[in-house]
Formats: structure tokens, sequence, C-alpha cells
């Protein structure tokens, strides 16, 4: 077995990195540690972000400019989408290029390669003997190898819908809490799906965000929550520039509230829990101990902020209810994330 990494070291053909940003920055860092840096001739950008910028060292180009000096290339996704134009100019490069996407961390540095994949290789295959049907052992197979690989073709195979995953959480009535809410698009989402839905409680620490949760909302019959779920009731650093990417870190240069799903829910039942907090889904899980215990509600939790989310994740939750089949999707996203897990 070999992966992505190991592979750059000895590729003869000239590496094109697509995109700039965060992706980027860990791409090269990597490939800086490993002492294949020198295989990247270029960066490139769509049109909308060249104007004459550079990157790093690069000068951001055209995906053309670089075919026309290097006619063959391997070109490395630096970024993350689903908007169907972008996929669209993927697979149009990938009809001439190779391409490539390595997995990269949205948050932490912890990098899925080889020695990672060897280090959890028992926490992986346990949690691959518990998934609960065929689908979510296949998608669990093609993630691992996409990982290791970098291979974006084969994601395809595991793709399903978003009514898809909606359709395995059963007839949700009662409370729905909505942490990470963003704009209101999955309170609302879910409140159409669910007609017994009577309660919605939606959280969100991005204050204009959060404004716009509010103004989304109005009329509804809805609880809104101007924090970040954590672990703990108080105050943290955050970084980012805010949007849906707003996360704890030890760097941040601001402060925000947190609050944990116990805290908010003071011993009432809950029905369904969706859980997208950009990297701090496993201290959202233990903030909510007691109501997992306690009521076991139907979750959808992101698994692709962090490298060890789909083991992590899962053996916590168990740790906490052992009761829970665990079902894992993927929807279209290059790289892959859009991966979730489903606690029903």
């Amino acid at each position: 077995m070999t992966d992505i990494w190991e592979r750059l070291k000895t590729e003869s053909r000239p590496v094109c990195l697509y995109g700039t940003g965060n992706g980027a920055d860990k791409i090269i860092d990597k490939m800086i540690l490993d002492g294949s840096i020198d295989k990247v001739k270029g960066v490139f950008a769509s049109s909308d972000f060249i104007r004459d910028k550079k990157f790093r060292s690069y000068q951001i180009e055209s995906y053309e400019a670089l075919r026309e000096r290097f006619p063959e290339m391997l070109v490395l996704i630096c970024f993350g989408t689903k908007r169907p134009e972008v996929l669209a100019n993927i697979e149009r490069i990938a009809a001439e290029q190779e391409v490539l996407a390595p997995e990269v961390p949205v948050y932490g540095n912890e990098i899925f390669d080889k020695a990672y994949y060897l280090e959890h290789k028992d926490e992986l295959d346990k949690v691959r003997a518990l998934l609960a049907d065929d689908l979510s052992v296949k998608t669990f197979d093609i993630l691992i190898e996409n990982k290791l690989s970098g291979r974006i073709d084969i994601l395809k195979e595991c793709e399903t819908t978003e009514e898809e995953e909606t359709s395995l959480l059963g007839d949700i009535r009662g409370t729905f809490l909505d942490l990470g809410a963003y704009n209101g698009d999955t309170a609302a989402k879910y409140g159409r799906a669910f007609p017994g839905i009577d309660r919605i409680i939606a959280v969100e620490p991005d204050i204009r965000n959060f404004r716009k949760l509010e103004a989304n909302t109005k009329g509804l019959d809805i609880r809104l929550i101007n924090s970040l779920i954590s672990d703990t009731i108080g105050e943290v650093a955050i970084g980012g520039k805010g949007g849906r990417g707003i996360s704890e870190s030890r760097e941040g240069n601001a402060l925000t509230r947190t609050d944990t799903v116990d805290n908010i829910l003071a011993g009432e039942n809950v029905s369904f829990i969706k859980m997208d907090v950009e990297g701090n889904e496993l201290k959202a899980i233990n903030g909510a101990a007691r109501t997992i215990r306690n009521y076991k509600p139907a979750m959808h939790i992101a698994a692709y902020h962090k490298s060890g989310d789909l083991f992590e994740i899962p053996l916590r939750v168990l740790e906490l209810n052992n009761s829970y089949k665990i079902y894992l999707r993927h929807t279209r996203h290059i790289p892959a994330w859009d991966t979730d897990l489903i606690f029903v």
C-alpha cells in the first residue's frame, strides 16, 4: 500500500495546483516536509481569481497557460466544491490530465496518510464492522481509498442524495435541534421534510449568519441562539473569517460565547439533532452526553472536518449509547466533504 504523498515524491510529470487558500497552503506545507515541493511547477485558478496575483512564491496562471508549457501534467485540487459549474470544469480538466485531490483536513493538521491509517487501523476496522448497511460499508471503503490515493473518480461510486440521507432518519416528531444553523437553510429543509417537528432550536455562532437566520425564520416557532456549540459554557477564541467556517481556535483573535446541548435543553427531550459545527463535533457530542444517554435522538453529524471524524465520532457516540444503528453517506462534493454519519 502506498499513498499520494509517497507517490508525489517520485512523480515525473510537472505537478500543478488548482486553487489557492488554506487547502493549497496545507498541500504545499506537506510537500515541503516530504521533500517533494520541487515537483510543483505552477498554480492555476479560474479567471476570476488570477488578475496578476501570486500565491506563496507562485504566479497564479490559467490552466490553459500552464497546459501550453506542460502538455502533460498532474493536477492537484486544493479546494472544496459542489458547485455544478466548478465540478464540470474539473471534469473537463480530468479529460485531459490526471487529477487528484490530496486529503488535507478542513481543521487541524493531522493528515490522513498511510502512517495515520496504520496508526488508527484498529479503530477504523471497528467502525466499519459496526456500519448498518452495504452502502455504508461501500462508502467507508471508497472514502478510505480516496483519502490515501487522492483519486476523485471513485467517489461517484458511493454518491447519494440528500433525500436518501433524510429518509434514513425515519419519521421525526417533536423537537429538532439544529447545530450550525447557518442562515436557516437546514431548519427549513427538515421542517418541510418532517411535518411532525413542532419545535425548532437553531444555534449559530457567526453573528452575520445569525442575522440572516433571524431574518429568514421570522414568523416561525423557532428558538434562536447565537453561540458556538462545545463541551463547556463560557467563551472561547475563534478563528477564520466568519461565514460557514467560524471555528474554535487556539490562535483565534476574537472571543465568542459557548454553550452545550445539555445546557440548552435543560433535561428536555429532543427527537433529532443535526450537527455541522466546523470541527467541533466531538466537543458538541461530549456536551450532549446526558441527552444522548437519556433520549437517543436521531442524529445527522458531519464527518469530514477532521481526519479522525470517521472513527472518533461513531465510537464516542456508541460509548454514550450503544443502541444506535450507524449509517455513512456521501453526497456529491470534491474532495470528499459532505460526508455524514446518521445515527438512528
